[in-house]
């Protein structure tokens, strides 16, 4: 599967406090129901793992913020498509709660899919990153630590898809303050981020579309944005 491209000066990147404004103004103003974004989100991600990851099990790594809710929305698409899913929280479940929450419940519905506290010894097909998005504050710590450890090792046999950002890349300026995911693509959630750009830490980028009203991005006065698929690769130049 060959996805279109876009070149990365032909879209408007944003920072993190402006993503926080897209999804306020899409949820609020605009009436989208925050679990469609999540779906929508989902979706794109399973796209790029269908094209992409070879066959075996699915792991995916899921914070308890936004980010997370995509990745684990993903892994209950995925095991309803019939692939293997290993699921791996970043904190203990009764840490999660809102949509995070709700997604991390449905997926006891589904056989295929396992929810571990510890990543499991064994070769994946592909791994999600879903552990932190544009909240980094800091160096990452404690489980989300080890499993940028893991996953860093892990890349050399596997391809990990990263959600909006590699796990203690920051978006506004790609810094790293820590450790951070060495990605093989990066999925951006609606809009590319300031500071993830194609390459490095980051890998091959795409973005994702959330199918938003024009009005949002005139709100956020950002020029309006057709993109040519759900899921668009970006191009350094």
């Amino acid at each position: 599967m060959s996805f279109p491209h876009v070149r990365w000066d032909d879209l408007p990147a944003i920072n993190a406090n402006q993503m926080q404004q897209l999804i306020m103004l899409a949820t609020g103003k605009f009436g989208l129901d925050n679990r469609v974004l999540v779906e929508h989100t989902a979706r794109n991600l399973v796209e790029l793992v269908d094209a992409y990851g070879t066959d075996g099990p699915v792991l995916v790594v899921a914070g308890r913020g936004n980010n997370g809710s995509g990745g684990l929305a993903a892994a209950r698409l995925l095991a309803a498509r019939g692939r293997r899913v290993w699921v791996v929280p970043t904190h203990e479940a009764e840490n999660y709660s809102g949509t995070p929450k709700e997604q991390l419940e449905h997926l006891r519905h589904f056989e295929r899919v396992k929810v571990r506290t510890s990543l499991p010894k064994m070769k994946f097909g592909c791994i999600i990153d879903a552990a932190i998005g544009t909240n980094l504050e800091g160096p990452p710590r404690g489980r989300t630590l080890d499993v940028i450890t893991v996953l860093n090792h892990a890349q050399t046999d596997c391809m990990v898809i990263s959600l909006d950002t590699p796990t203690g890349l920051n978006v506004d300026d790609g810094s790293t303050p820590g450790d951070v995911v060495h990605a093989t693509m990066t999925l951006s959630i609606a809009l590319p981020k300031v500071g993830v750009r194609p390459g490095g830490h980051v890998g091959r980028l795409f973005v994702g579309d959330l199918a938003l009203p024009p009005g949002l991005m005139e709100a956020l006065r950002l020029p309006p944005v057709e993109l040519p698929g759900f899921v668009t690769e970006v191009d350094a130049s």
